[in-house]
């Protein structure tokens, strides 16, 4: 039925589609202060395995185009630091005429 048999493949794409789904709230706890959040997240959060408000508090100050990761920050350094997310900003900008938000603030 499957693909594919390899039980490592099953357990990766399982971890990665559980991700998938739960991404978006992991997003909503990062919005959410720590005394309206369930011990477990906060114990996660301040492990860095999720996000933290302060984390992605970030994300949501000028210029507005910086820590877009929003499951655990973890990768938001090397995003950042790499351009990566300017970058496929810039090429949906050229391809499609889409423009960020961030464009229109001031200082970018």
């Amino acid at each position: 039925m499957l693909l594919c048999n390899d039980p490592i493949v099953h357990g990766f794409v399982s971890v990665w589609l559980g991700c998938l789904m739960f991404s978006q709230q992991f997003h909503v706890w990062a919005h959410c202060p720590k005394n309206k959040l369930p011990l477990l997240v906060v114990a996660l959060q301040d492990a860095g395995v999720l996000l933290s408000r302060s984390q992605h508090a970030a994300h949501h100050r000028p210029p507005y185009n910086k820590n877009y990761c929003i499951v655990s920050g973890v990768w938001n350094k090397f995003m950042d630091d790499n351009k990566v997310f300017e970058t496929l900003e810039r090429f949906l900008s050229f391809q499609f005429g889409i423009r960020p938000r961030s464009w229109n603030e001031s200082g970018f």
